[in-house]
C-alpha cells in the first residue's frame, strides 16, 4: 500500500515521503497512529499543496531576513556599560544585550542565538565587531561601547 508520510519513522521513511509499505503494516500501525495517510490522489495533492506553501512561506522569510539585515548591515550600535578606570567593563556584554539594545536602537526584533560576537563576550570598552546571521541572511555591525561612570 502506498502511504503519505506524516512524521520520521526508523527504517520506514521520512516525512514527507511517499513510499510503498505492506498493507498490514499501513492499517495497523502507521495510519492509527497518524504517521501516514493512505496515499490517495486527493492526499496527494493536499499534502503537495501543503508543502509548497510553507516552501513559498520559507522563500518570503528569507527575503525579508535579507532586507531587514541590509539596514543594520554595517552600522554603529551604542551601548553604554559601567567600566573601570581601565576601561575593563564590571559586567561582560554578550548576545542577550546585543539584541535588546538592536531591538532598543533599530526597533528590529534580533534572535540571541543568531548573534555571534566575533572576539567573544565583550568586556573592554571601545568598538567591537558583531555578525548577525538569520536564516542565510549576514550582516556585520559595530558595537561601541561606551562608560556610564
Amino acid at each position: 500500500m502506498k502511504v503519505i508520510m506524516l512524521a520520521d519513522v526508523k527504517k520506514v521513511g521520512q516525512r514527507g515521503t511517499l513510499i510503498t509499505v505492506a498493507d498490514g503494516y499501513a492499517q495497523n500501525v502507521l495510519i492509527p497512529k497518524k504517521l501516514a495517510l493512505p496515499a490517495t490522489a486527493e492526499n496527494i495533492r493536499s499534502f503537495e499543496k501543503r508543502n509548497q506553501s510553507a516552501k513559498d512561506k520559507v522563500a518570503m522569510d528569507t527575503t525579508l531576513a535579507k532586507k531587514a539585515l541590509a539596514e543594520i548591515d554595517g552600522k554603529v550600535l551604542e551601548i553604554q556599560a559601567k567600566a573601570n578606570d581601565k576601561g575593563t567593563l564590571f559586567e561582560s556584554i554578550h548576545a542577550k544585550q546585543v539584541a535588546q539594545a538592536v531591538l532598543k536602537q533599530f526597533k528590529m526584533s534580533v534572535p540571541e542565538d543568531s548573534i555571534l560576537i566575533v572576539d567573544g563576550p565583550i568586556k573592554k570598552l571601545g568598538s567591537h565587531r558583531v555578525e548577525v546571521k538569520i536564516q542565510g541572511a549576514f550582516a556585520e555591525i559595530s558595537v561601541s561601547l561606551t562608560t556610564t561612570n
